[in-house]
């Protein structure tokens, strides 16, 4: 026996999705002024920092786009179960 969508629990689910994407750029946001303002010279400092912006920055950057794709598709999906409903 197969068991239909809540649309309304999917639209959450997608919009929760998104919204963790968000709060990771949010978090990546604070962490990197952090470091960036951190009081520290030298070749290790701009290494660290390039590091830090580049390898983790992309990683965050994958995190959003993929979180923002996921919530679209649940919002959609919870869409088009409401018009077979309707």
């Amino acid at each position: 026996m197969k068991k239909g969508m809540t649309p309304e629990e999917v639209e959450q689910l997608g919009n929760q999705t998104e919204e963790a994407g968000q709060t990771a750029q949010q978090l990546f946001t604070q962490i990197q002024s952090r470091v960036t303002d951190f009081d520290w010279t030298g070749e290790d400092r701009d290494r660290y920092v390039s590091e830090f912006e580049g390898n983790l920055g992309q990683m965050v950057q994958q995190i959003v786009q993929q979180a923002t794709e996921f919530g679209e598709r649940a919002r959609r999906n919870a869409a088009e179960q409401r018009e077979a409903s309707a």
